[in-house]
């Protein structure tokens, strides 16, 4: 059996225990980031003299059914989907659906 350097070895296990603890701390830190939400609620073609014509009360169609899910966004990437509500006076998502990480990175590479 070969003698095994215990100094050696208690160094080396010092430096992985000091590596997993920073590497721990690192992620940490970055869970205070912010990150900014996109709701997409619909979009629409227009043409450039109907534009012109916008004005107050003016109404632009998108497309899209009333009560039909929005799409949720972080970093032009769709993570999710959820519902247009009145959250105390503002505008809110309630999410009603988290794709999963196939489809957030199959649906990230077919934007590419």
């Amino acid at each position: 059996m070969a003698d095994v350097d215990t100094e050696n070895l208690k160094e080396t296990l010092k430096k992985l225990e000091d590596s997993v603890k920073q590497t721990s701390l690192n992620y940490d830190s970055i869970l205070d980031m912010n990150v900014t939400v996109h709701a997409y609620l619909g979009e629409t073609v227009m043409p450039l003299f109907e534009f012109i014509k916008i004005q107050k009360d003016y109404i632009i169609d998108l497309h899209k059914a009333a009560g039909e899910s929005v799409a949720l966004h972080i970093n032009d990437r769709m993570f999710g989907k959820g519902d247009v509500m009145v959250y105390e006076k503002n505008l809110a998502i309630r999410v009603n659906e988290i794709l999963d990480s196939k489809s957030i990175v199959s649906n990230y590479d077919s934007s590419i």
